[in-house]
């Protein structure tokens, strides 16, 4: 399991919006809301990081 600190996400829209990407690269995303997310099923922090920033986001720490 891993936590998403994500900058940038300011409302519903925004964690709807990251967790479509989320589950699009492979990820099962066990929580998200404003601010972070708890995926499962992918380790690959440079794809993860890839996908946020590619919708405007920012990937402040993936523990």
């Amino acid at each position: 399991m891993m936590v998403l600190q994500i900058k940038g996400m300011g409302c519903m829209h925004c964690v709807a919006k990251v967790t479509k990407t989320l589950e699009a690269i492979g990820a099962k995303v066990v929580s998200c809301e404003i601010g972070k997310c708890v995926i499962e099923g992918i380790n690959d922090v440079d794809a993860i990081r890839t996908a946020i920033e590619g919708i405007g986001f920012e990937l402040i720490s993936a523990e």
